[in-house]
């Protein structure tokens, strides 16, 4: 019988174990995800329309007013060319371009 019970304990102590690393696993995963830094934008122009690669990129904005104003200046000279404004921006190898965490125009 005292067997049975120390099975019994082993298999409550190995779950509790798995459940506490998932939880910590959790845990580390969301704080990682966080931005620790100001808020980045960076402006995008499409000088050939939204299904070219042909865009202009600036980056380093502080707000999203500043970054729209910007890119509806350059879209000016690109002939009124379509715009977007991204939040956190990064380059993304496996697609070849940039990838931003939300985009705007408004």
């Amino acid at each position: 019988m005292p067997t049975a019970k120390n099975a019994n304990l082993v298999s409550v102590v190995v779950i509790i174990g798995l459940l506490i690393a998932v939880i910590t696993s959790v845990v580390m995963i969301n704080q990682s995800n966080q931005h620790k830094g100001p808020e980045v934008w960076s402006s995008f122009v499409y000088k050939n329309g939204y299904d070219s690669a042909a865009y202009e990129m600036d980056t380093d904005f502080v707000d999203y007013p500043s970054c729209k104003a910007h890119a509806q200046t350059v879209s000016a000279e690109y002939n009124n060319a379509p715009w977007q404004c991204g939040l956190y921006c990064r380059f993304d190898s496996m697609r070849q371009g940039f990838e931003c965490e939300s985009m705007l125009n408004d």
